[in-house]
């Protein structure tokens, strides 16, 4: 029987397609060494689950039950549930759904990452699946920050109540066990360092001038957003460099700054012996343009013809 569960709720965009897809491959490893990676039938996590909850799916009691029998009656001493799309779930729903994560020891793990590459991130996950047409401006307008208030996120587990423990993380190389989330997480929960050197990243988000294209695209109907960003990504890989800062630096400091005290908060709690929450450098100063830069409107405008004349020509 399980006596230990560890539940990872993201946060969204901070490598937690990377550390599922470890879980996943590795599962059978995994079970050998003592712990159960739990999932719906065929899935490589729990987002069908987190999906559920929100949505309020006439299959949720059977997907968190089943999932609750199996933390019953597996023989592995410990257990890992994993979802991003568990950030922002309230803990109550989710522990009345699975009374066995309250009847054992739970740790909750939240990786975060410094909310202007985090919101930057989110606008591109967002956009890229034809879920959001705009700027990064009227996107944070739209969402209110879309999570970037860790604190306020993460109180409701801190109040959670009896044997409940909040492990947030700091999304950056220095503060990770290994120096990646993969190797931070399999450490916290006990488990052999993996093999992580050369592991091709998955779920990356493109640059701002392509995930244009795709807004446009969605609009326009042309075609799934999801599936041309798969195929572009697959036979054109965008390098690092080809990936232009969407904020300007006053923007990434007017936006860090909103979320001083609840970081400080976080920072007091968590991590008493470091300086700051997050590592602040790089904030200083403006940073001249890299990688490709954004279409103008009116190269927007150009490219939505074009895709308009084709589409009639099909």
């Amino acid at each position: 029987m399980v006596d230990e569960v560890w539940l990872h709720i993201g946060a969204p965009k901070t490598g937690t397609s990377n550390l599922q897809k470890r879980f996943a491959a590795d599962r059978k490893v995994l079970a050998e060494q003592g712990l159960a990676y739990l999932t719906p039938p065929g899935k490589n996590c729990c987002n069908d689950l987190a999906f559920a909850v929100k949505r309020n799916r006439s299959d949720l009691r059977d997907m968190a039950g089943a999932l609750n029998r199996e933390i019953e009656i597996r023989p592995e001493p410990r257990a890992v549930i994993s979802s991003e799309m568990l950030y922002g779930v309230p803990p109550d729903i989710l522990l009345n759904l699975m009374p066995a994560l309250a009847a054992r020891p739970l740790n909750v793990l939240a990786y975060l990452r410094r909310q202007d590459r985090f919101i930057e991130a989110m606008f591109l996950q967002k956009s890229k699946n034809g879920r959001f047409f705009g700027s990064i401006a009227s996107y944070i307008k739209r969402f209110q920050g879309s999570g970037s208030d860790f604190q306020a996120m993460l109180a409701p587990w801190e109040q959670a109540g009896g044997d409940v423990t909040l492990v947030p993380r700091v999304l950056e190389p220095g503060q990770l066990t290994g120096g990646d989330v993969v190797s931070d997480a399999f450490s916290l929960i006990g488990l052999p360092a993996p093999q992580v050197d050369g592991e091709a990243r998955v779920n990356v988000s493109p640059g701002l001038h392509r995930v244009q294209i795709l807004q446009v695209a969605a609009r326009l109907g042309v075609v799934n957003p999801r599936r041309l960003q798969r195929e572009l990504s697959a036979k054109y890989p965008q390098k690092p460099a080809e990936r232009a800062p969407i904020l300007s630096q006053a923007e990434r400091r007017e936006f860090v700054a909103r979320y001083a005290a609840g970081n400080e908060a976080l920072r007091a709690r968590y991590f008493p012996h470091a300086d700051t929450l997050f590592d602040m450098s790089g904030l200083e100063g403006e940073t001249p343009p890299q990688g490709i830069a954004p279409f103008t409107d009116a190269q927007l405008m150009e490219v939505q013809r074009l895709m308009e004349v084709i589409e009639e020509l099909r």
